[in-house]
This record gives structure tokens, sequence and C-alpha cells, in this order.
């Protein structure tokens, strides 16, 4: 092993262009990278990106610095322009293998230290100044050739399984058109349609300034956030907790089981039925308590959740810096409606299809625990 300061190992690229018309499709946000996978699958904005933007080059390894706690790093699929909340990186390969680069930028022993240098209460972000000193342990050129190899094989793999969990996702979204029709098209409906203020309750997350840095602990009731909402389910940062004291004090905020979590800032549209007790609403999401005896919340999940539902909304966000959803744009929505009979039909349905899809999951888990269990101890982190 030899140990190396980051700026021996990497290049952060700084130039910049200013978007024209021509760049939107070949644009690249940090709402397009997904914790998890170097692949990178979405892309492309509805208007021209605002603001001086990163130039990237396809392979070049794109790092979302900003909230680097959500552990976004992706590899650039083309040339074109990258969001400048985040970093265009490329190896020196006198000290790490082009190949390895990526999984050492998505490791536990980079993304650590990434998070812990970040500066700020409300969008911690990492910099450069910050990164460049950092000193990490790497193995010989050899062995990280070695090592790409084994991984890039695992992350094949590992995109088989999540083109299954998507096509289960297309299965049920199919099930929903054949019984209900598009939620977004009122000629192709069944059934009519009511505001969605009129079958739920709706509430808008916390302001920030209710929430300070001294607020966090390790250990207490979890905020959710739309990077915590991961498929359909709720992912909590243990880091991202606040006290029992806190926590009472918040009460209007306090997700009850039942009710659906919706992401209205950021990754608009992320939702999520909540089945435990004790989570809080966080600033970037809204509660959606849906009126039991007129809609089921597996239901209500799965209209929010569903694609041409989710863009409307996101078509509706307003705001400059960050596109934000209100309760007034949410709550005029129009939500298809059939019997409740015919709700739980389909929820059930649903279940029976999620019960494969947990399968896949268990496995892509446990190839990803696998994975990361190789790079933490070539990386000298031992079983972390």
């Amino acid at each position: 092993m030899t140990r190396y300061r980051f700026d021996q190992i990497a290049e952060n690229s700084t130039a910049k262009k200013k978007p024209e018309e021509s760049d939107r499709d070949r644009y690249v946000g940090l709402e397009h990278l997904d914790p998890g996978t170097l692949d990178v699958t979405r892309w492309g904005a509805e208007v021209t990106p605002k603001g001086d933007k990163l130039l990237m080059k396809k392979g070049d390894v794109l790092f979302g610095r900003r909230r680097a706690y959500q552990k976004k790093v992706g590899i650039a699929p083309f040339d074109g322009i990258f969001s400048a909340h985040g970093m265009v990186l490329r190896p020196k390969t006198d000290a790490i293998d082009s190949w390895f680069f990526p999984f050492f930028i998505s490791s536990d022993a980079f993304l650590d230290e990434a998070i812990r240098v970040s500066v700020g209460s409300l969008s911690p972000t990492a910099n450069w100044k910050d990164l460049r000193t950092l000193e990490f342990n790497l193995p010989s050129l050899g062995k990280q050739r070695e090592l790409a190899g084994i991984l890039s094989e695992a992350e094949q793999l590992k995109g088989h399984y999540r083109s299954l969990l998507v096509a289960c996702d297309d299965v049920v979204k199919s099930q929903f058109v054949e019984m209900f029709g598009d939620p977004c098209d009122p000629d192709s409906s069944k059934f009519p349609g009511l505001l969605l203020k009129d079958i739920c309750d709706l509430r808008i997350g916390p302001f920030g300034s209710a929430l300070h840095k001294g607020d966090y602990i390790t250990g207490g009731h979890p905020l959710v956030n739309p990077s915590h909402i991961i498929s359909g389910c709720i992912e909590v940062d243990s880091s991202l907790t606040v006290g029992e004291e806190k926590y009472a004090s918040m009460e209007p905020y306090h997700l009850r089981k039942g009710d659906v979590v919706l992401g209205r800032r950021g990754e608009i549209g992320r939702c999520a039925v909540v089945d435990v007790e004790g989570l809080l609403c966080g600033t970037g999401s809204m509660i959606l308590r849906p009126h039991t005896n007129m809609c089921l919340s597996d239901y209500l999940q799965r209209v929010v959740s569903f694609p041409s539902f989710s863009t409307s909304l996101e078509r509706q966000a307003v705001g400059v810096t960050m596109k934000n959803l209100n309760a007034k744009i949410v709550g005029n929505a129009m939500v298809v409606l059939p019997p409740l009979a015919l709700q739980r039909e389909f929820a059930d349905f649903a279940v029976s299809v999620d019960k494969s899809k947990f399968a896949v999951q268990k496995a892509l888990d446990e190839l990803n625990a696998t994975t990361k269990k190789i790079l933490n101890q070539e990386l000298g982190l031992g079983d972390v």
C-alpha cells in the first residue's frame, strides 16, 4: 500500500461554459445521479440550465460534492455539461488505474472523508481546497487493475438486477393503466377524478429555520427528505436525526403509519408510504394523509409515483435557485379515484409483484455488500 494526497490521485477539472439551447439534452445534474450505481441513465433539462456549468467528457467521474452524504458518483455517459454543485474528476494514472478510479471515488474510504470535510449546515459541500490535501492508501497499480476487473463484472450484474427491478415496476404501471387508465389523461380515465386536497390532508415540511445544526444527534428520530426515499421505500440516515425534546416540539411534522411522504424539493416526486412510527417530515418533503374512507395509502402512493403524474407535478414546480412544490400545486392535482374495493385489488397485485422485487433487491443488496467489503479491505478499512 502506498499513501497519496488526493491531488496526486485525481485532477479536478474546472472548465466551464454558459449553457446554450443545444446543451439541454446533454446536461447531467445532481438529480440524475443515483446512489449505489456508477451508471448515469437519466439526463437532460426541459429548459436551458441557468448559470455556468462544468464541462465533462465521456468517461469522466462525476461527484456530487453538494450534500456529499447522499454519496452520488457516476461516470459521464457522453461529452456534455454537469452541475456546478458537483466535481468533474479525472485520474492521475501514475498513482491510480483509470478503470479502478471510479470505484475508488465511490468507496467509503473517499466518500466518508469527503463528508467529514464538507462545510455548511443546510447543504454541506465538499470543496477542492479541503479534499486535495486528504491522504489515502492505494494498492499497487497491478492490484488495482485486478480489482477493477472484478468490480466491473459485479457492476454489470448489478445492472441486470436493476433492470429486473424496473421490469417489476413496469408490470405494476401496466396493470394500473389497464384497471384505471392514465392518471394524467382524462380521456383514458375509467373513473371520476377528485382533487388531491379533497381526499387527503396536506402539510408542507418545516422551514429550514426550524432546525439548526445543534439539533442533530446520532440515533434519534430520523428526518425524511427526498434523498431518503428510494424506489418507494424510506431509507433513513442515522446521522440526520433529532433528539426526543426537539422531536416532541415538532408534532405537526410527525409522520404517522399510513402517511404518504412526498419529495417536494430537489428530487421532486419521490414518495413512499410510512410504515413505522417516530419519523419526522424533512424540509424538502410534505405529508399526504389520506382520508381512509376514500383512499388507501398504498393506492395513493402508486398514483403519485406514476411517471406521468410525478412529471406533471415537477413541471409545475416553482422557484429560481431550487424548484419546489407548494400545497396549492399538489392539492389541485387531479387523482383518479376508483372504489375502495378496486383500490385494494390493485394494491394487492402490486404487493405480490413487490415480493418478486424484494427477492431481486435482496440479491442486489448482497452483491453491493460484497463489493463494498472487497473495496474496504483493499483500501485499508478492514471489514467496515
